[in-house]
């Protein structure tokens, strides 16, 4: 008898030790897709420097305030380029892949989707990717990353942003692209997003059109909050109790 006390008492500390760690631990994010996040695709027509087709992600429509020169078309304001060899001043030294995108210093210059992944309850999201500012971007011109979902009106509702402003102290070379985030909290089941699809946008929010964004390695982590990890904890603890006491 006095054995069988010690077997379970040494389990039930074990589930206990296990329970708690669940608890205490810092939760382990899922990586979650993003089509074409680092802009592999596809490859500047043969010739060309750029594409002006970006796969998987959509081009936001022109502002109706924006007056583009003679000859320029609206199309032109975003793409894919390639990194140049390395050695190059302009070469990026941390560029994820051999493709980055860019998206001109314009207000309404934008690049979206919508993910297969939906919001989940009980996981806080983080969404990160790497820009810099070039070609004699102005000083104060700001960048913006964003999570949102779609309306039931079919409006895309902004969850979580973050609003860069561009200086020589925040973004120092051309050569490396600096890592930002986008974090939203918790989602609860009351949330008229929950269960939506994930939607990702890139903006360009203010600028005089002198310079250009460029953006690459865009990545979305899911992470259970630590509340999921305490309920998992306590089931776990109260269904080895349920065993135990149908055995006895």
């Amino acid at each position: 008898m006095y054995q069988h006390q010690q077997t379970f008492a040494g389990r039930l500390s074990i589930i206990v030790v296990a329970s708690s760690l669940l608890i205490s631990s810092p939760a382990s994010g899922q990586s979650i897709p993003v089509p074409n996040g680092s802009f592999e695709n596809p490859k500047p027509p043969l010739g060309l420097p750029v594409s002006l087709q970006i796969d998987s992600w959509i081009r936001g429509p022109k502002p109706d305030f924006i007056v583009l020169p003679e000859g320029a078309f609206w199309e032109q304001t975003s793409g894919l380029f390639p990194n140049t060899p390395a050695g190059r001043f302009d070469h990026i030294n941390n560029m994820d892949g051999a493709q980055a995108a860019y998206m001109f210093a314009l207000p309404g210059v934008s690049l979206y989707q919508s993910l297969d992944a939906v919001f989940e309850t009980g996981k806080s999201y983080n969404l990160s990717f790497g820009i810099l500012g070039g070609g004699n971007i102005t000083e104060g011109s700001l960048f913006e990353a964003s999570l949102y979902y779609m309306s039931d009106a079919g409006a895309p509702v902004t969850l979580a942003a973050n609003t860069l402003s561009f200086s020589q102290a925040g973004f120092p070379t051309i050569t490396d692209l600096v890592t930002h985030s986008v974090v939203l909290g918790e989602v609860q089941a009351s949330d008229a997003w929950a269960g939506k699809s994930i939607g990702v946008q890139l903006l360009s929010k203010f600028g005089t059109g002198s310079g250009y964004w460029d953006v690459d390695n865009v990545r979305l982590e899911a992470v259970p909050e630590p509340g999921t990890l305490a309920i998992c904890g306590v089931g776990l603890l109260s269904i080895w109790m349920r065993r135990r006491s149908l055995k006895h």
